[in-house]
């Protein structure tokens, strides 16, 4: 096993990532490089452009980088410069946080190349910005799903930095990575809270104003008619009245899963508030009659699923638990949109209104919204 300072490049890494992690590594490949700048290492300023291509003082250097080494937690890769085409730049040296991190011997890093790390998940758009950049010997930092020699995946932010000989020729690329997973989960979970309800996981109102904005631009493009559809379950307080809200929170977790059974993938459906949820209907047809068709056809569905018994179990005091197949109903508002004539607002306020003249109705009914004209 080679010591970092043991090989050329490593005179160049203080430049390229001076303050990043180092351990002990391997490396097959020779070469020289230069420092670019004036910079000041162990308080002692050095004109790196000068002939003195080594700090007097390396030794201590070397003992700071590798006190550096033993307490960093970024991983440290060292290839060389070309090819940019399968299979890429081989990889001639790594420290030993890469080997810990993801499973693999020296033996099957050195000389490999890093796609090793790629998995089936890996973001193409960013490996093709990453290609780009290299490509024109930018410096770059991403972000990628790899995968570990298990098969596990974990979240990879990379800088990439040329280094130069003497000459001005790039001759290697160093990257330095550091494990993000941690920080996605909880980016993740911040997500999770602002745009999703938390009791059905459904998008909430902020997400559904998003997407119905989207809607209503993709709409106006493409010419298509679409639908937003009001819908409040009838009489849910005396579930929640009779058996808690427990139950009232299972019964609204079960309709949330049957009424996303009943749209497409394109579709949204979203939890708007208590027992309301809307669900948005995308490019249904250029036809306005044969979208209304279509979001009735959608709208029946929905109506008639909510009918079917939900099993909630029931618990009361001094009693075993029983299950019940509890009976309800739903009423349902809809409006039809096309383009951007409504606001998102206007829609929901009038699919609200649909929704209203269903309960006066009778409940258990559809009814679409009507207007003289909307505008």
């Amino acid at each position: 096993m080679k010591q970092l300072d043991k090989y050329p490049v490593f005179k160049n890494l203080q430049q390229a990532i001076f303050g990043s992690c180092f351990a002990d590594g391997h490396s097959n490949d020779p070469g020289t490089v230069l420092f670019k700048d004036n910079v000041k290492l162990m308080n002692k300023p050095i004109d790196t452009n000068s002939s003195e291509t080594v700090p007097p003082d390396i030794p201590n250097l070397r003992r700071l980088l590798e006190v550096c080494i033993n307490h960093m937690n970024d991983a440290i890769v060292i290839t060389e410069a070309e090819p940019f085409d399968k299979p890429g730049p081989r990889i001639l040296w790594v420290n030993k946080i890469f080997y810990e991190r993801n499973g693999y011997s020296p033996e099957e890093v050195i000389g490999n190349t890093p796609r090793l790390l790629q998995g089936p998940d890996t973001d193409r758009a960013t490996l093709d910005r990453v290609y780009e950049a290299l490509s024109k010997w930018q410096p770059i930092r991403a972000e990628l799903l790899n995968y570990r020699k298990d098969g596990t995946s974990y979240w990879n932010e990379f800088d990439i930095v040329p280094v130069a000989n003497e000459q001005g020729w790039f001759t290697h690329w160093v990257s330095v990575q550091r494990d993000t997973t941690e920080r996605k989960k909880m980016e993740e979970q911040v997500h999770q809270l602002a745009f999703f309800d938390a009791l059905t996981q459904l998008p909430n109102r902020r997400l559904l104003d998003d997407r119905l904005s989207q809607a209503l631009a993709a709409s106006k493009r493409s010419g298509h008619f679409g639908a937003l559809i009001f819908l409040d379950l009838d009489n849910f307080k005396l579930v929640n009245d009779s058996y808690g809200h427990n139950v009232g929170d299972a019964l609204l977790r079960q309709v949330a899963t049957q009424l996303k059974a009943c749209v497409r993938e394109m579709d949204t459906v979203s939890r708007f508030g208590g027992d309301e949820f809307v669900v948005l209907l995308s490019d249904l047809h250029a036809d306005r009659a044969e979208s209304l068709h279509r979001a009735t056809v959608f709208a029946e569905k929905i109506r008639a699923i909510i009918t079917e018994p939900f099993p909630l179990a029931i618990t009361e005091p001094g009693q075993a638990e029983r299950l019940l197949d509890h009976q309800c109903s739903a009423s349902l508002g809809a409006v039809m949109f096309q383009g951007q004539q409504a606001t998102p607002t206007d829609l929901m306020k009038w699919a609200d209104t649909a929704m209203y003249q269903a309960k006066n109705a009778g409940r258990n009914a559809i009814r679409f919204y009507q207007p003289t004209k909307q505008t």
